[in-house]
């Protein structure tokens, strides 16, 4: 299945109603509604230090080292579906490249900041769901692109790669823990059901799955476990189980409330001996693909969504639903999800809807962004006080806006070439 084929597919089997827009190519159109100066063609690490050496970063998520805490911008099917990463780096747009990539890749179908050596500098992990691994096709790898220009980027696969796993279809990154998913691995001659690998710093990768001694939940045909993820507080992760139905004890197949979803929250990934939580969706409908994504903000607490129906659930620290955020119109209502560090929620609702931000603390403080072109809200990230919002259909090849905290306008910011820029973004 090609790329963009798979994502249509992705797209219809969240249940949205309004068709997808066709993805604009204009690859080296011109670039007048960006206002971000370009960097040379060249990758990040270069731009900032030679090979070898390590850049003066400052700020947990300062990847190039100018002291400015950076975003990280995902464009899947750039250069002939390669694809491409990009930081956003005060007022640059930078490219970020690792050698090998060949046709169909998809570079940059998601990426995440985090601080995998330890050092200074943020790091970046990508990744790269349709990359073949020893030859089976589409088993999936990520990369660590190493902060500061320290040292080259390292490859992460599975340690039995699977055809069609699709290995690096979702991250999850706190400090120097590191979660990379694989929702359509098999167990057994169980397909689909999905798996997730946890790593601390340098580590070697663990494996994860519902099969997994003490993790809720049986894996059954298209469960998809790992199709998202967040690390809440310590080593626990929020696992997001959205392809799950709602059938009872014991394993069924298409049986019961076909695709309600779940969510499995892990207590400590790295523990020797796991204990675990597993909610399933609160209204148990088909259809509601609950823990589509997830999200958590210290302090303040979880955020599920069920972009089915169009709602998101607020939960508390204690991972006690607090109260949920709903929008009808079947816009994909909750399709992404990010956490500000002071309490605050951004829901893209990419079909129509826009982006909601929301609080946990107050409903007072909610508020909606204008509505730009482009699926704009397919992806979200909080740097900062800022808010970007990603836009990959947006003419002539995608765009990322930037929303100051109480800001009424938004700021457009786009490379000079690539095909969905905004596909995923990260701060």
């Amino acid at each position: 299945m090609r790329i963009r084929e798979a994502l249509i597919a992705l797209l219809s089997a969240a249940a949205m109603t309004v068709a997808p827009a066709t993805a604009a190519s204009a690859a080296g159109a011109p670039t007048a509604t960006a206002t971000a100066a370009v960097a040379p063609a060249a990758t990040a690490m270069a731009a900032v230090a030679p090979a070898g050496t390590s850049a003066a970063c400052a700020g947990a998520a300062d990847f190039d080292g100018d002291g400015v805490d950076d975003v990280v911008v995902g464009d899947p099917f750039a250069d002939d579906q390669k694809g491409a990463l990009h930081v956003l780096s005060g007022d640059k747009v930078v490219p970020v490249s690792v050698p090998g990539l060949v046709r169909g890749d998809a570079f940059g179908w998601v990426a995440r900041l985090a601080k995998v050596d330890g050092d200074a500098c943020a790091d970046v992990v990508v990744g790269v769901p349709y990359a073949d691994v020893d030859g089976v096709e589409d088993a999936g790898a990520a990369y660590v692109v190493y902060g500061g220009g320290a040292k080259p980027p390292q490859r992460l696969t599975a340690t039995q790669p699977q055809r069609f796993a699709h290995f690096g279809w979702s991250l999850a990154a706190r400090g120097d823990q590191v979660s990379i998913g694989a929702p359509y691995e098999d167990e057994g001659k169980l397909l689909d059901v999905g798996a997730i690998y946890v790593r601390k710093g340098t580590g070697e990768l663990r494996r994860i799955s519902q099969e997994s001694v003490d993790v809720r939940g049986n894996s059954e045909v298209g469960d998809q476990f790992g199709w998202s993820m967040a690390f809440g507080p310590g080593n626990a992760l929020l696992v997001g189980v959205p392809y799950e139905n709602d059938d009872g004890a014991g394993r069924q197949i298409e049986a019961g409330k076909i695709d309600s979803g779940s969510a499995v929250f892990i207590d400590d990934v790295f523990a020797a001996q796991i204990t675990s939580l597993k909610l399933d969706s609160p209204t148990k409908a088909s259809g509601d693909r609950y823990g589509y994504a997830v999200a958590y903000s210290e302090g303040s607490g979880y955020a599920i969504s069920s972009p089915g129906p169009g709602s998101v659930q607020l939960l508390d620290p204690a991972r006690k639903p607090i109260r949920t955020v709903t929008q009808g119109g079947r816009q994909a209502f909750g399709f992404s999800l990010a956490a500000s560090a002071d309490g605050r929620l951004a829901i893209g609702a990419p079909y129509g809807g826009g982006v909601r931000v929301v609080s946990w603390k107050s409903a007072s403080e909610d508020r909606k962004l204008p509505t730009g072109d482009g699926l704009f809200g397919w992806s979200v990230a909080f740097s900062g006080n800022k808010l970007f919002v990603g836009q990959p259909d947006a003419q002539p090849y995608g765009k990322v806006a930037v929303a100051g905290r109480n800001a009424e306008s938004l700021q457009p910011l786009q490379p000079p070439k690539g095909a969905d820029f905004g596909v995923s973004v990260s701060g």
